[in-house]
């Protein structure tokens, strides 16, 4: 009989470890310190730590960063720092300046500047991180002063953020949009004042307004249209949208035309786009359960998801204050542990699908029922958005880091809200639906505009 050493043991679970693709169970057998001394070992050691390295760049480029990063760890503790580890270290660090890229483009730019400073840890050389995290606070700067209708100093925040990088479509496209919003900002202006020496109020008003849509913080703006509400008063605009108003009801008739049919006859739950100027657009869910599933012209689900996931994925169920996450196809997990059956979703859970796609489970506000799903992956949902909504009773908008839409730059919260099948807008201040002044609450609809002294936001129907 041949007896075989303990350490071949360990060496053989290792091989049949990594020949079935279980990297982690093979690096944990090879990570034993009694191993180190035999060649065999070194061997596999070295053959375990580049296919972990090589599953990082494929990671990283199907947007999963932190696995991507937690796997070229797992490889330099296996076999070091190797030429090819540090290749492959180099290609994640570009592949995570592209993420990077993407931020900007969505202009969000707390979220580069995440992601950039988490990249100056590493330490990876030759990346050119000093000129992008100054290209993101020019971009981001930029921004502000576009909000407040100072375009020139914006132009030269732009200017020099393409001087320091004119390889980046994102700042030269930035530049031409601000060059013509400025154009367009000055002609405005002029007119905005001719009209209020003019005491032309209904013509003040539609300037300041559209004024206020590119630069929501135009101070002179705001004070015009304040002038323009003062003097007149009441409704300002078409007398016959008001009685246009749409309701939602929590569950849409079977019979009513304008339902929309998915799988096994399942009317999908009304939804509808929340644009909220400066900050960006949400898809609001109404219903009291989602599918979640893959974008296809053909395939009717209530949030569908660019990528190569099942058409029907998943389904969310509010019971009552909780939310229930339910497995339609495979590969379902929560912090990364798969689940088979019914699960109960807590604030902050991550939700994986397939293999690369995540989303993040957020339920911000202690007084609100309703819930918000996050993009973790680079993944988009059809129509594109920032993030999901799963509106209960209520959706807060506003400054507050709990709130469902965080709006930095705005003075107090926005509540959108449902009572008796309809959907109202509420506010701490006067505001103005479809051209027609509330103090401070009125009901809303698909294709409303909301205008608030420093806000502007627009539900669109999908």
């Amino acid at each position: 009989m041949i007896m075989f050493a303990p350490w071949r043991f360990k060496l053989r679970e290792a091989q049949y470890a990594l020949d079935e693709g279980r990297l982690e169970e093979a690096a944990q057998h090879l990570a034993d310190e009694e191993l180190k001394l035999f060649l065999p070992v070194q061997q596999l050691k070295t053959e375990v730590a580049g296919q972990l390295a090589r599953r990082a760049l494929e990671r990283a480029s199907a947007g999963d960063h932190t696995a991507a990063w937690g796997d070229l760890e797992a490889a330099r503790s296996l076999a070091g720092e190797t030429g090819e580890w540090l290749q492959l270290r180099q290609a994640v660090g570009e592949v995570a300046i592209e993420d990077v890229v993407h931020y900007l483009k969505a202009a969000d730019f707390s979220g580069a500047m995440s992601r950039l400073t988490t990249l100056e840890k590493r330490k990876i050389p030759g990346l050119p991180l000093a000129s992008l995290v100054e290209v993101t606070r020019r971009l981001e700067s930029a921004r502000k002063l576009s909000q407040r209708a100072k375009f020139a100093e914006a132009l030269e925040q732009l200017r020099a953020a393409e001087t320091l990088r004119p390889d980046l479509a994102v700042v030269r496209e930035a530049r031409q949009l601000y060059e013509r919003r400025a154009e367009r900002s000055r002609v405005l202006l002029e007119l905005l004042h001719a009209a209020m020496a003019a005491s032309d109020w209904t013509k003040l008003l539609s300037l300041a307004s559209e004024l206020l849509e590119m630069s929501p913080e135009c101070r002179v703006a705001r004070d015009a249209r304040k002038r323009a509400w003062a003097e007149v008063g009441e409704r300002i605009g078409d007398s016959r949208r008001l009685g246009e108003t749409q309701h939602w009801n929590g569950t849409p008739a079977t019979d009513s035309p304008r339902v929309v049919r998915g799988p096994s006859d399942r009317p999908l739950a009304p939804r509808f786009m929340l644009w909220v100027d400066a900050v960006g657009g949400f898809l609001v869910s109404l219903g009291d359960e989602v599918i979640i599933g893959q974008a296809n012209p053909t395939n009717k689900v209530d949030i569908p998801i660019q990528a190569d996931i099942s058409r029907r994925h998943v389904k969310i169920s509010r019971k009552k204050e909780g939310y229930v996450i339910e497995p339609l196809g495979p590969q379902v997990t929560i912090d990364g542990k798969p689940i088979t059956s019914p699960a109960l979703l807590s604030d902050g859970d991550e939700i994986g699908l397939s293999d690369s796609v995540r989303l993040r489970f957020r339920k911000p506000h202690v007084l609100s029922a309703s819930a918000k799903l996050d993009m973790v992956s680079r993944h988009r949902t059809f129509p594109s958005s920032d993030g999901v909504i799963l509106m209960a009773e209520s959706c807060v908008l506003g400054p507050k880091w709990q709130n469902h839409v965080v709006c930095r730059d705005w003075s107090g919260d926005v509540v959108l809200y449902r009572q008796d099948d309809r959907v109202f807008c509420r506010a701490m201040q006067s505001i103005e639906i479809d051209g027609q002044l509330h103090d401070g609450r009125g009901p809303v609809r698909p294709g409303s505009q909301v205008l608030g002294t420093d806000f502007s936001m627009t539900l669109e129907a999908i």
